[in-house]
């Protein structure tokens, strides 16, 4: 596979030299590429006692680049990854070259547009709306037509391969999944506009000889609504409504429900079937001095959204955000304060509400000083009265941080602070202590670096502390950094050392030193080589009496700028 990426790589490099050279006047290319290799090593005075924290070797090929010739424009996203095939398993089968591009590690994209309609193949990220998808990659093909005001996509692909289960080696199996998406209306993005919105995903029951133990093969669709109205240049008032029908299990029995009349070619009702609804309504005031946004959500138990994973259903959340900018950008806030309700189905044993609320203040007093503040809490809590199973908590987190910095003819100084705290309280009588936690992090920072010479030199102090009902962990660290820019600023070296000290109440505590060392030359104009490596002596304390370890990580990377 890497003599695959290297002859990509020079074949790249000869066609932009021969763009350049013969259509200056037409084409234009624009971007960078770059191969990237880490190599790491641990060794432990104890065998066995410490694991391997990376592979021993990776290898990495990213290029993001725009070719484009009057109004025809093809953007190219890449990264592959040498010798991992994905999460689940650590090496890419023998000669299995399609499932190697299709891989969500891996990603090669091309997007070939003219005008208003463009071309999508291989590993995009169809971004649709905040209920249907957008965010997930999925290998396949589409297409976005954007004539006027009109719109229309539509994409088709794999968002998942086939893995097939292996128990020697812990490994469940699950299908191959494949998503087929749709979108058409009127309008644009960022102004008034109304969108019909289709998803389906399915899994492929074929797509492994021997089905998995655990894993049931599965298939939704989805239909949504997404809607922006522009009042004038203040206001807008945007949202989405979408439904959903997901079946968990497609082997189940199917069943006949009179008010549901769906397709059977599209969609099958069957006994572990559900449908549900979920919705998102804005309202935005926005203004130079004042800015104000009411937002309600709700995500029904059974609503599954098909490009969203990981969402979390079965809430409602309501929230009020307003912003100041004063005193002409001197003064800048931004806030939030909000409910979530949990459990609204009422499937579990108690319905929980949530209070999340943020405030960020900004002060810039001159060009000179500045002061950063935050705060945040979250409180959570259900309805149960029996205090064994009561749950009542909340997390208070707040910081400052002032920073300063002088200028002279010859130098330029940069003082920071920084002080936050985390509490979390949990006031449950039975369990409350054992859950309590109290956090707190202090920086001092000062960097110093020449007008007129390119050297820089900086040291950070950091104090960090967390009590628990396990004891007090005290961790203090020191580091030094130094820079320099030799041969005309073509070379760029960097050299760093942090010591650090980890102790839990009184007990012997553990010790880490960190060596940095990093050089990036500059071989020609758009020609870069970096090599950064480090060196890592940690030495455990009473946790682990009389264990240590070395590891060592190089990176070294070739990156061309078009």
């Amino acid at each position: 596979m890497i003599r695959h990426v290297i002859f990509f790589y020079c074949f790249m490099f000869w066609t932009c030299h021969l763009i350049g050279q013969e259509q200056k006047s037409k084409w234009k290319i624009g971007g960078n590429a770059g191969i990237y290799g880490d190599f790491y090593s641990l060794n432990s005075d104890t065998p066995g006692a410490v694991d391997s924290r990376r592979p021993g070797v990776m290898g990495r090929f990213v290029v993001n680049t725009t070719v484009s010739y009057g109004k025809f424009s093809m953007p190219i996203s890449m990264m592959l990854s040498d010798g991992q095939y994905s999460v689940i398993l650590p090496h890419l089968p023998e000669g299995n070259l399609i499932d190697y591009i299709k891989n969500p590690i891996n990603r090669i994209g091309i997007a070939p547009k003219y005008k208003w309609a463009q071309l999508l193949l291989g590993t995009q990220v169809p971004q649709y709306s905040e209920l249907s998808v957008g965010d997930l990659p999925v290998f396949g093909a589409g297409i976005n037509l954007s004539p006027g005001k009109f719109r229309f996509s539509v994409f088709a692909g794999t968002s998942q391969l086939a893995i097939k289960q292996d128990t020697t080696k812990n490994i469940q199996g699950i299908y191959a999944r494949n998503i087929y998406s749709a979108k058409i209306g009127f309008g644009k993005e960022d102004a008034s506009h109304f969108y019909l919105i289709s998803s389906i995903i399915e899994d492929d029951t074929n797509s492994l000889k021997v089905k998995p133990i655990n894993t049931m093969a599965q298939k939704g669709i989805l239909s949504s609504i997404d809607y922006k109205i522009k009042i004038g240049k203040q206001y807008t008032i945007n949202g989405e409504i979408a439904g959903s029908a997901f079946t968990r299990d497609l082997t189940s029995k199917s069943v006949s429900i009179p008010s549901i009349d769906l397709p059977s070619n599209i969609f099958k009702v069957q006994e572990s079937s559900r449908f549900d609804y979920a919705s998102v309504f804005n309202i935005t005031k926005e203004g130079k001095i004042f800015t104000l946004k009411l937002g309600g959500k709700y995500i029904g138990d059974g609503f599954v959204p098909m490009g969203f994973p990981f969402m979390q259903t079965d809430r409602l959340e309501i929230t009020i955000d307003p912003s100041f900018n004063l005193l002409k950008n001197k003064i800048q806030l931004s806030s939030s304060i909000g409910t979530r309700y949990n459990n609204l189905s009422g499937v579990r044993a108690a319905t929980t509400n949530q209070t999340i609320g943020f405030l960020n203040i900004n002060f810039q007093f001159n060009e000179q000083f500045s002061l950063a503040t935050s705060f945040n809490n979250f409180s959570f809590r259900n309805s149960l009265r029996n205090d064994t199973f009561r749950i009542d908590m909340v997390t208070l987190s707040w910081s400052i941080s002032p920073n300063y910095v002088y200028t002279t003819d010859k130098n330029m100084h940069v003082f920071n602070l920084m002080y936050s705290q985390n509490t979390f309280t949990d006031f449950n009588t039975i369990s409350g202590a054992l859950s309590n936690n109290d956090a707190r992090n202090a920086v001092i920072s000062y960097m110093i670096s020449k007008v007129k010479n390119p050297f820089n030199i900086s040291t950070v102090l950091s104090y960090f502390d967390n009590n628990t009902s396990l004891g007090l962990l005290t961790t203090t660290a020191l580091n030094l950094t130094t820079g320099y820019k030799f041969f005309s600023k073509k070379l760029n070296t960097s050299l760093g050392i942090t010591y650090s000290d980890n102790q839990v109440n009184s007990f012997a505590g553990g010790t880490q030193v960190m060596t940095l060392l990093g050089l990036k030359y500059t071989v020609k104009k758009k020609i870069d080589f970096s090599i950064n490596g480090s060196i890592n002596l940690f030495k455990y304390g009473a946790e682990k009496p009389g264990i240590s370890y070395r590891e060592n990580l190089l990176r070294t990377s070739i990156t061309y700028k078009f």
